[in-house]
């Protein structure tokens, strides 16, 4: 079944873009007045976050959020059937240079990002990195068959994949081989003993510890993948060096900036204060 439904997905993804966020456009619509995927969270995250908005102005963002999702989604797919050179062309990375000097300096190079636009495109751009020997650490999704096709395009250009629960043992096996190690680091740890509470929109929140603790196995150069949405499908980066005493509030203080600038994108989907 994951194979039939990876090949669908494939077809799928070879349509044009336009006919792709048209199709976003109606799932969208179906979502916001039909399915109501996860609303109640949704609207209970931006009331907690942006206490300023009023009823009227949340059902307004849970409906642009819903479109947002949609085109993230549909972006995914679309990414089973993009070339290195679209990659390039869609994600333009403004200070490569600075990942590239520490790449020569063969410096271990931590990158921290974030659900916020297409992240699982960030993750394919960085990939295409000269020389960056690019290792991502990720939780296993509970659905094997989205897994499955999650991992085929993660993959796609060669990064090497770390399951959250070997992160650990992955990186003492590799601490004297020059390496490049990617965090999606807004993820709910899964307890409170592995991780830190934070204040963050609001509202105290738990944050992992494993960029932090990675850094200082390694002595590593940490940055923050700040990520702009400039237009559908068209996203810019800029690296920010976190300081490496403080990395985590270094991080959260970037990650909340960069959201309140762009609230759209972020996956407030997200159960994040479950804990």
């Amino acid at each position: 079944m994951k194979h039939i439904i990876y090949i669908l997905l494939l077809l799928i993804s070879f349509l044009p873009f336009k006919v792709l966020y048209s199709i976003s456009m109606i799932i969208s619509l179906i979502n916001n007045y039909l399915i109501k995927y996860r609303s109640e969270v949704i609207l209970k995250n931006i009331t907690l976050s942006f206490p300023e908005l009023k009823s009227i102005e949340k059902k307004r963002f849970l409906f642009k959020f819903y479109i947002k999702f949609s085109n993230t989604i549909v972006e995914i797919i679309k990414s089973l059937s993009l070339d290195k050179r679209e990659i390039e062309k869609r994600i333009k990375i403004k200070n490569i240079n600075i990942i590239e000097q520490s790449i020569k300096r063969k410096k271990p190079i931590i990158l921290v990002g974030s659900h916020l636009g297409n992240w699982e495109w960030v993750l394919l751009r960085l990939s295409l990195i000269k020389n960056i020997n690019l290792s991502a650490v990720y939780k296993p999704l509970s659905n094997k068959w989205i897994n499955y096709i999650m991992l085929k395009i993660r993959t796609k250009f060669n990064t090497n994949l770390i399951p959250l629960d070997k992160w650990y043992s992955f990186i003492l096996k590799t601490r004297n081989t020059p390496s490049t190690i990617f965090f999606v680091a807004d993820q709910v740890p899964e307890n409170n003993k592995s991780g830190i509470r934070i204040n963050f929109l609001n509202q105290s929140t738990l944050f992992h510890l494993g960029p932090e603790k990675t850094s200082k196995l390694l002595e590593a150069e940490v940055y923050y993948i700040k990520l702009t949405i400039k237009t559908t499908g068209f996203y810019d980066i800029h690296f920010q060096t976190l300081k490496k005493e403080d990395i985590t509030k270094s991080y959260v203080n970037l990650l909340e900036k960069n959201i309140k600038k762009q609230p759209l994108y972020w996956l407030w989907s997200h159960r994040r204060w479950k804990r």
